[in-house]
C-alpha cells in the first residue's frame, strides 16, 4: 500500500521562517533583499517594510564595502553552492556593527536557473566579546612575564646613570654649559624608569585597598590634577556630577588613576585644536551601579580601532599603548566594566559602570 506523503502547508514554513530567532534574509541575484523576518528586523532595527526593494549593502559596514565583500559573496556562493558560518560584521540601522555569522546559500529553480540566495545570519557580538577579552588576558600574562625581566635588566642601570648624572649635575656642571643638556639626560632617564614601572603595574598592579569611596570627590581630585594640562591645550572641562550619587567600596586612588589615564587620552586626541572635555556622574541601574563618563571632543576613534583600544600596546597616538589597558584592569578588578563609543569626526566617550555592592577581588 502506498502511502501519501503530506506536502508542507506553505503558510506554516512562511510563518515558521519569519519567526526564527535568527535573520533570515532572501535577496535577488543582482543582492536586493527579498524579505526580511522578524528576527532581521530585531538584529538591525529596520521593518521588512522599509528595507524591502533596499540594496542588500545597506547592511553592510563602509570597510567590508571597501573590501568587496559583496561580490566576492556572490562569487563564492554561486560557484560552490553556500557559504557556511563566514564571520564578518554588519551594520544596523542606528549605525551599530555587529559581529555576525553568515551562512549564505544559492537559491535555483527546477531548471537550475539561479533565483537568489537565501541568508541566515547570527549575531555573535558576545563571543567575539569574549574571545578578545581572552586575547588581551593573553597579552597582559605575555607583558606579566617580561614586566619583572624589564624592570630588573633597566631598573639598576638606570639608576646608576641617574645617579651619576645627577652628580654631575650638582658638582660640574650646574653652572656650565652643558647643565641644560644635564637635565634632559635626568628626565629622559625618570621617563624610561616610569614606563618600567607602568609595565609591572600592568602585570601585576599594586594591591588594592578598598574603603567607602566618594565616586564625585575622586573625580573633583582627578581634574584638579589634570586641569592645568588641559588650559594649556585650549581644553574647557565640563563637571556634571551627581550629587546624590551612592557611595560605593573601592580603591579610591587606583580609580583615581583611571580617571587621569582617560583624561590623558583625551587631551591628546584634542591637543591640536582643543575642545571640550565632559566628566558625568550618575546612578544607574536603581542605584546598584555608578556610571562615570568621560567624554571629548576630538576628531574620534577609527571604527577598526574600537576593538582593540583596551589592548595593550596598542596606540594611533604615538603614546605607550598602556594606559587605557591599565585603567581596563583596575575597572575589571572593581568587578566593573569599561566601555568606549565613537563617531569618527565627533569625540569618544568612556564608560565606566561600578556596582555599589559586592564583594571585590
Amino acid at each position: 500500500m502506498t502511502q501519501t506523503v503530506a506536502q508542507p502547508d506553505p503558510a506554516l514554513v512562511a510563518a515558521i521562517l519569519d519567526m526564527a530567532a535568527d535573520a533570515i534574509i532572501c535577496v535577488s541575484p543582482e543582492d536586493r533583499i527579498l524579505s526580511f523576518n522578524r528576527g532581521a528586523e530585531r538584529m538591525f532595527g529596520w521593518t521588512a517594510e522599509e528595507i524591502v526593494g533596499q540594496p542588500f549593502a545597506i547592511l553592510l559596514p563602509e570597510e567590508e564595502l571597501a573590501r568587496g565583500e559583496i561580490d566576492w559573496m556572490r562569487r563564492e556562493t554561486t560557484a560552490q553552492g553556500a557559504i557556511q558560518e563566514f564571520e564578518t560584521r554588519r551594520k544596523s540601522k542606528d549605525g551599530r556593527v555587529l559581529d555576525v555569522s553568515v551562512t549564505r546559500t544559492a537559491v535555483r529553480d527546477d531548471a537550475g536557473r539561479l533565483i537568489g540566495y537565501s541568508a541566515i545570519v547570527r549575531d555573535i557580538s558576545d563571543r567575539k566579546r569574549i574571545e578578545r577579552q581572552v586575547l588581551m588576558a593573553e597579552r597582559l600574562a605575555a607583558a606579566g612575564q617580561v614586566a619583572a625581566g624589564v624592570a630588573h635588566e633597566i631598573g639598576a642601570p638606570l639608576t646608576a646613570i641617574s645617579v651619576a648624572v645627577d652628580h654631575m649635575l650638582q658638582s660640574r656642571c650646574n653652572f656650565c654649559g652643558g647643565g641644560e643638556e644635564m637635565q634632559v639626560l635626568l628626565s629622559q632617564t625618570d621617563r624610561i624608569a616610569k614606563l618600567a614601572r607602568r609595565l609591572v603595574n600592568l602585570a601585576k598592579p599594586a594591591g588594592l585597598v578598598f574603603a567607602p569611596a566618594s565616586v564625585n570627590a575622586v573625580a573633583e581630585q582627578a581634574t584638579s590634577l589634570i586641569q592645568p594640562q588641559l588650559g594649556r591645550h585650549r581644553i574647557r572641562l565640563e563637571l556634571a556630577l551627581d550629587p546624590a550619587l551612592p557611595a560605593l567600596v573601592a580603591d579610591e586612588a587606583q580609580l583615581q588613576q583611571v580617571l587621569i589615564n582617560l583624561f590623558l587620552n583625551a587631551q591628546r586626541a584634542m591637543s591640536e585644536s582643543g575642545g571640550v572635555l565632559r566628566v558625568q556622574t550618575r546612578a544607574a541601574r536603581g542605584g546598584s551601579v555608578v556610571e562615570i563618563t568621560v567624554s571629548d571632543t576630538g576628531p574620534g576613534i577609527a571604527e577598526e580601532d574600537l576593538p582593540h583600544v583596551f589592548t595593550p600596546f596598542f596606540s594611533r597616538s604615538g603614546g605607550t599603548g598602556l594606559g587605557l589597558a591599565l585603567a581596563a584592569q583596575i575597572v575589571k578588578s572593581h568587578r566593573g566594566t569599561i566601555d568606549v563609543a565613537s563617531v569618527p569626526g565627533e569625540g569618544a566617550t568612556f564608560t565606566i559602570r561600578l556596582p555599589t555592592t559586592g564583594d571585590h577581588d
